[in-house]
């Protein structure tokens, strides 16, 4: 009776923690679809221009979530211990190394290479161009961004994502609303196109750091970060939240990696364009269950860290296991979705009929282990949790590589089942990362670690 008990009150913490999360993540993934929805009325061209050139952004950004990812392991077992000067330390560096990444690393880095790695994914000339412009104002502005998801971190670890779901609501409302005035000029804006939907999400994401700072040293909230701290040399801790962090940081890469060796392989295929054009929706919409499948993981590590810092072993382990059941669960009504509707999705995008044909089968395909990729997802978040940083990043690393990249190649070319073979890689790493880590997962050797 009372382990009934603690387990209904833990499923309680968990979706109390998940659901603003998953709101949070899919008014994200609505952003994006909005800007591919007035990007996709400038052709496939503009699409493939803005989907490569995310890819690329994604692949140089995942600093972040190294200093996200292991701040917020942080903070949430010094929360649960009930230190919140700890908790006001770990905030400040971990803002502190944003800003530090993001001037000195990313921005240079990436102004460096946009156009150099679009050209050496095989993008046409058609798209190299506008994607270059794309991705030299993002990089710009990624100091703003970089911030916003490090806070955002912090305010899981303390358990408050109502406060960063209001933040990015108001964030992404202002994104949509720049993008539509400049991408098609309305009113006394300029027409600027692809450029456009880059520079309304740079200022709304600007706006949306200056909310960040007042939340950070504001005593409405339980962080109480001083900015003197922000630049601290305190070097113990940005090892600590590096060395958490990292390997999440390095799956991100792989991940990153993988999708734009998958766009690399696409560009084979006949047709490409239209082709890298549907892989770009359908990896968007799919955005939906995977950023579902993430709120999970973040929300399973936040109460394994909690209950760790608490002590509470059994509490910790119930977490991990809840926070999977109920992503799996969840994941089945968007796979049903995906199952029933693809042609009216890809019809949302676009008028393109061979663009539709090529993401109906890719839904239908990948819909099958949605279910499974979730559930994978909770538990590697759970393991992070727990101070085991290295398994889930390991399990998921072989699943990018391997499978997607180059059984997704095989598939795809010698085997000639073109984007159809792509599809199928995807759907079958889902199953090589869930069996490995749900197995880690219960073996329970994450209990002991130290962070």
């Amino acid at each position: 009776m009372q382990l009934r008990e603690e387990i209904r009150r833990e499923t309680v913490l968990v979706w109390a923690l998940v659901w603003p999360m998953i709101l949070t993540n899919l008014l994200n993934v609505a952003v994006g679809i909005v800007d591919l929805k007035m990007v996709g009325s400038l052709g496939p061209e503009a699409i493939a221009s803005v989907g490569v050139a995310r890819h690329v952004m994604m692949l140089l950004m995942v600093v972040t979530i190294a200093i996200s990812g292991g701040g917020s392991v942080l903070v949430a077992h010094a929360h649960g211990a009930g230190d919140r000067r700890r908790v006001g330390q770990v905030a400040a560096k971990c803002m502190g190394l944003m800003l530090f990444a993001s001037l000195l690393l990313v921005t240079p880095t990436g102004l460096l290479l946009a156009r150099p790695m679009l050209l050496l994914l095989g993008a046409k000339p058609e798209v190299v161009g506008p994607g270059t412009r794309y991705l030299h104002i993002l990089f710009c502005g990624a100091v703003f961004h970089m911030s916003n998801m490090g806070v955002s971190g912090i305010l899981l670890g303390v358990g408050r994502t109502k406060v960063s779901l209001c933040l990015l609501v108001s964030v992404n409302l202002l994104n949509i609303c720049f993008n539509y005035l400049l991408i098609y000029g309305i009113g006394p804006f300029p027409e600027m196109g692809v450029a456009g939907a880059a520079l309304g999400t740079v200022l709304a994401r600007g706006l949306g750091f200056a909310a960040s700072v007042w939340i950070l040293t504001s005593r409405r909230f339980p962080i109480q970060v001083r900015l003197r701290e922000w630049w601290s040399a305190d070097l113990a801790l940005a090892r600590r939240i590096l060395r958490l962090g990292g390997p999440r940081s390095l799956q991100g890469v792989v991940r990153n990696f993988s999708r734009l060796m998958t766009i690399r392989i696409i560009t084979l295929l006949p047709d490409s364009t239209r082709a890298v054009s549907a892989y770009t929706v359908a990896m968007q919409t799919r955005m939906v269950s995977s950023f579902i499948g993430l709120a999970f993981m973040s929300a399973a590590m936040s109460r394994v860290g909690q209950n760790l810092g608490k002590g509470d072993q059994q509490a910790a382990e119930h977490s991990g296991w809840i926070s999977a059941a109920i992503a799996a669960a969840l994941m089945v009504v968007v796979a049903a979705v995906f199952l029933l509707f693809p042609a009216q999705i890809m019809g949302f995008f676009t008028d393109d009929k061979e663009v539709i044909r090529l993401g109906q089968a890719f839904f239908v395909i990948v819909a099958l282990t949605e279910p499974v990729m979730a559930f994978a997802f909770a538990l590697g978040g759970a393991l992070r949790g727990g101070g085991d940083a290295l398994s889930p990043f390991v399990y998921a690393s072989v699943s990018d590589l391997v499978v997607v990249t180059l059984a997704g190649y095989i598939l795809a070319v010698p085997c000639r089942l073109g984007f159809t073979g792509i599809a199928i890689a995807i759907a079958i790493s889902s199953l090589t990362r869930a069996l490995p880590t749900s197995w880690a997962f219960y073996r329970g050797a994450w209990k002991t670690r130290k962070v």
